[in-house]
């Protein structure tokens, strides 16, 4: 087998494991890198990722080269490692791959993990045809050369204790905007932010380096029972500098409209009461600072239009659909609107920028926060708030080199996400509520195979979508690596289909859950399991299973030879079997989807955990967005909304942060 080299993560046995399940997935015969290869390659990711969750992948090798094994028929069989390829792959395609019990399929997303160590690989990348974009023909040097936006200043705290008049912890979407506007008010605002500074001469496009650097547990948190991955930033400037910067807002005229309440009529049931043209003012002021405008107006002079084959794909799809039924005559589509400027469409948006051409928080509130005096100081964790009586009174919090830190100020503003807000107010003795009403935007993504090359990566990463006001179905194309985690099949079939990679295109149903989650109150389960528990409901698998079908059926039209989604129970669909029949499409997917975990879910917009609402006995915060008992404490992040917003959350989470500012309770 080999001397393993030395691993930087991995035990000896656990890089034997990783070297053999490598052999078993990948086949030696058509692979382009050897096993050891590749184990080292995961070796290399798994070092640099800071996760609880590589106790749970260390359990899971665990089982793999012991207990599965003693599973078979047999029961002396060697240690998985000591097995021969054929048998491993055999033992394996039997336990993992079928309808097996929730262990051996929660085992089965260790896959990802794999199919990063390959697929991430440059020389895998190219041998599928996906090149460097330096070496993409569209693209001259010129225009591929940085802005040259100049850097952010940081704050470097020598002493133990500072004092501020607004402590805003968190520096995305709603942290930023917050900051910002206190800033320029004259307010001494300080910005925590538990994540390093990404500047763009750091940015690049190896998945597998910068996924541990940006991504909160480099992309591996998901929920307690690992139906669904939570993708989150851990950097500065939060989700807006790695996500697809979509601009949305609530009761977009641009949206399939609605015959029963819009969302603040929603919210307003629930205590949550939002002045609506205020709200409309905010996300003005908003658009207009982060330079909101139709994607192709956005893209940089001289290269092809970014929407790309991809995105155009969906529309020319739902258009013929739409010719064969015109019952569907009446829900909209079209391209998005994004904060980004001089795009080239390079497709790696979830890697941030490194040619600066989005108007994330890094390029727009953040800077104008630094120049009215604000502090940020990164690397910081928010540990615990301290309060007396029914105020506030300070932010205790550690820098990544140990040292203790403490922020005493006049006011305090948590906006450290979804998740990382509930968690704080927790372990703050704030307990009423938090971590209630928590939902997603959960996503499933679906990939149609073309008779002839797509080249579905030439182009931004998500371009267009269709409302189908239960589900949006949304273009979205990933670089291969993150494409592999989400491929559905296995062994020969999984290589297969990855070698086809430039026959493919893909767009993912996109499903407002029900708010009935919540981030778990014990702080050991939270780091053993994952911080949400959350269970998909049967009226939101269906409205997932409704996408796929009509997503199925627009590829159809578009000339799609097969279509799958992304599931871990086979699902293909076949052009001859299945075009035209959604019903058949639909009994399908009754048959081998019957639970959330048989999908490769996701989602990048986690929301509540802190519900608005000016009943106590309901929310946390209060429809001014302060924390109910606690005068100065405030909260300003998705976690305030009571219900999902069902649409792309990040210019809502700014307006409402407008908004807050608008209030003048700072």
């Amino acid at each position: 087998m080999g001397a393993a080299p030395q691993p930087r993560c991995l035990s000896t046995r656990e890089w034997e494991t990783v070297r053999a399940f490598a052999e078993a997935f990948i086949d030696p015969a058509d692979a382009v890198l050897t096993p050891a290869e590749i184990a080292a390659n995961i070796d290399h990711y798994l070092a640099n990722v800071d996760s609880n969750r590589i106790r749970s992948l260390r359990l899971s090798l665990f089982l793999v080269e012991y207990i599965l094994p003693r599973l078979e028929w047999w029961p002396f069989q060697p240690r998985f490692s000591h097995m021969g390829p054929a048998r491993r792959r055999q033992m394996l395609q039997r336990k993992l791959a079928g309808r097996r019990p929730r262990l051996f399929r929660d085992l089965a997303r260790i896959r990802s993990i794999f199919a990063l160590g390959y697929y991430g690989d440059k020389r895998v990348q190219q041998h599928i045809g996906h090149p460097p974009v330096t070496q993409r023909p569209q693209f001259s040097d010129e225009q591929l050369r940085p802005l040259g936006l100049p850097a952010i200043v940081l704050h470097e705290p020598q002493e133990e204790v500072l004092t501020a008049e607004v402590c805003v912890i968190g520096s995305g979407a709603g942290g930023a905007v917050v900051a910002a506007g206190a800033a320029a008010s004259g307010r001494d605002v300080i910005v925590l932010e538990a994540g390093q500074y990404v500047p763009a001469s750091q940015i690049h496009h190896d998945e597998a380096a910068m996924l541990p650097r940006i991504y909160k547990e480099g992309g591996l948190q998901t929920t307690v029972d690992m139906d669904l991955t939570i993708l989150q930033a851990q950097t500065l400037g939060g989700t807006t500098m790695l996500n697809n910067h979509i601009c949305f807002r609530l009761g977009d005229r641009g949206l399939t409209p609605t015959a029963g309440p819009d969302t603040l009529e929603k919210w307003a049931r629930l205590g949550a009461r939002i002045d609506r043209q205020a709200l409309e003012s905010a996300y003005d002021r908003v658009e207009a600072a982060i330079g909101v405008r139709p994607l192709l107006q956005a893209q940089e002079p001289g290269v092809p239009t970014i929407d790309g084959p991809n995105g155009r794909l969906l529309l020319e799809g739902w258009m013929a659909l739409q010719q064969q039924r015109p019952e569907l005559q009446g829900f909209a589509s079209g391209l998005f609107r994004k904060n980004v400027r001089r795009c080239l469409g390079c497709g790696y948006c979830n890697l941030g920028c490194p040619y600066e051409r989005k108007m994330s928080m890094l390029e727009t509130y953040l800077p104008r926060a630094v120049e009215a005096g604000a502090r940020i100081v990164t690397a910081c964790q928010a540990r615990q708030i301290e309060r007396q009586g029914n105020r506030a009174t300070a932010v205790r919090a550690r820098l990544a080199d140990g040292r203790p830190l403490t922020i005493r100020a006049e006011n305090i503003v948590v906006a450290a996400g979804a998740i990382g807000s509930s968690v704080l107010l927790m372990r703050s003795g704030i307990r009423r509520n938090v971590g209630t009403r928590f939902s997603f935007n959960a996503g499933l993504p679906v990939l149609a195979r073309f008779p002839e090359p797509v080249d579905a990566f030439a182009g931004v990463q998500m371009a267009t979508y269709v409302d189908g006001v239960d589900f949006l179905l949304e273009s979205l194309f990933y670089p291969p690596a993150l494409l592999a985690s989400i491929m559905p099949g296995w062994f020969t079939s999984f290589q297969q289909r990855m070698g086809d990679y430039r026959r493919y295109a893909s767009a993912g149903v996109l499903v407002g859950t029900e708010a009935n989650g919540r981030v778990k109150r014990s702080a050991l389960a939270r780091s053993l399991f994952g911080p949400v528990n959350y269970q998909m409901t049967a009226g939101d698998m269906d409205k997932m299973k409704q996408g796929v079908v009509r997503l199925a059926e627009i590829y159809f039209a578009a000339g799609a030879e097969t279509v799958l989604p992304a599931a871990f129970a086979e699902c293909e669909m076949p052009a001859a079997d299945y075009a035209g029949r959604p019903q058949a499409m639909r009994q399908l997917l009754d048959a081998r989807i019957r639970r959330p975990d048989d999908l490769i879910l996701g989602s990048a917009h986690p929301q509540g955990g802190n519900p608005m609402s000016d009943e106590p006995s309901v929310g946390v915060v209060d429809s001014n967005l302060a924390v109910h008992g606690v005068d100065n404490l405030f909260v300003c992040d998705a976690s305030v909304f009571p219900t999902t917003v069902r649409i792309n959350p990040q210019l809502t989470i700014m307006a409402l942060a407008d908004y807050f500012v608008q209030l003048g309770r700072l």
